[in-house]
């Protein structure tokens, strides 16, 4: 999986900001003469609200020729590359990156702005050298922001996907800011930062160091792995991360009560089950456990051969231990056929009563 990257830093003058400016007003008054565009929207307004400004880059993008006089290369042609550098002197995926950062900036000072409020204070003043006098003063407190998270969250700010996620963002505190650092372009949905946002610093580091180069890659696709990872060893998510792919993230997700129905597995029967501990309620996983290696590798594989890519609805089912599986797991267990002959055995028996299982799950919840 590609992982994304942040560009590098913008550092302008005054003179290509003014610019920048200008361009941006004649592209909005464009757009508006075309009917794209809110004839109230203004430049305030595109970069102090996201939504605006979302929407605004998305109609750039589906009508960029009705700019083409505005938006010009340095080679006088207009442009076609985001990356390639403009009469103005940056890229346009600068010019992006400048209109999302400060946009975002506005967003978490407001949010984490301090209420206002008016303190009455008691002050003593001393007159004439002798004379003491004391007076009610009122003192307005509050109105600041937290400029230490809003720094650390504006610092990668640069892609219009972003804009729908400030809500989301503005959930994480400093800590966990500073953890994620150049990272923290790898949580790119609501979910996935929803998720992040319930570990603690220590966690998260704990994990960092853990996993190495893996940390972008989980949060990019399973930031919830990181509440399971924390829990084993180095050892033990190499091994799992080795049998189970990036499907060893939604392992890491599940519930800490099926790690320790997990820990029985000795490292042969992980490798039989595989992704199936993705998915398997640990109800069902305790039934199997019943059965040698050999068994419950021909049992998974009939399961797999009759039920298909319902499978994992079925294991994910609680009753289906007690209701089904269970007489599977006996059919199997006082037989002695070699194993060839118990994978054939298995998989009439589950194709059997396919039809079976497939009323049984459409009456489960």
């Amino acid at each position: 999986m590609a992982l994304p990257h942040l560009p590098p830093p913008i550092e302008i003058n005054n003179e290509t900001k003014k610019r920048v400016i200008d361009g941006l007003k004649k592209v909005i008054e464009i757009f508006q003469a075309n009917d794209l565009l809110d004839k109230a929207a203004s430049y305030q307004t595109i970069i102090h609200e996201p939504d605006v400004l979302y929407s605004f880059i998305q109609t750039y993008r589906a009508n960029a020729k009705l700019a083409e006089s505005v938006v010009v290369g340095k080679n006088g042609k207009p442009a076609a590359d985001e990356d390639a550098p403009l009469v103005c002197g940056i890229s346009l995926a600068q010019v992006q990156q400048l209109l999302v950062k400060t946009c975002a900036r506005y967003y978490f000072e407001q949010d984490t702005k301090e209420e206002v409020g008016v303190v009455t204070e008691t002050v003593t003043k001393t007159r004439f050298l002798f004379f003491k006098t004391t007076e009610q003063v009122e003192r307005k407190v509050g109105g600041g922001f937290d400029e230490r998270k809003v720094r650390e969250l504006s610092r990668y700010m640069a892609f219009d996907w972003q804009l729908p996620l400030l809500p989301a963002y503005a959930e994480l505190n400093t800590p966990q800011l500073m953890e994620l650092a150049e990272n923290f372009i790898c949580l790119q949905s609501a979910e996935g930062i929803h998720q992040f946002a319930q570990f603690d610093q220590s966690t998260i580091k704990k994990v960092k160091g853990l996993v190495g180069a893996d940390f972008p890659l989980i949060l990019t696709t399973r930031p919830a792995a990181i509440g399971g990872i924390s829990g084993w060893n180095k050892d033990m998510y190499d091994f799992y991360r080795k049998h189970l792919g990036e499907k060893a993230f939604d392992f890491f997700a599940r519930e800490k009560a099926f790690f320790m129905v997990c820990a029985a597995l000795d490292k042969p029967l992980v490798s039989v089950y595989g992704d199936v501990l993705c998915y398997i309620h640990a109800a069902n996983l305790e039934e199997m456990q019943r059965l040698n290696i050999d068994k419950a590798d021909v049992l998974i594989g009939a399961m797999k051969f009759a039920f298909g890519d319902k499978l994992p609805r079925i294991l994910s089912q609680q009753n289906f231990a007690k209701d089904i599986l269970r007489k599977l797991v006996e059919s199997l267990l006082h037989l002695t056929q070699e194993k060839s002959q118990l994978a054939i055995s298995a998989q009439l028996t589950c194709k059997a009563i396919a039809p079976q299982v497939m009323d049984w799950l459409t009456k489960q919840g």
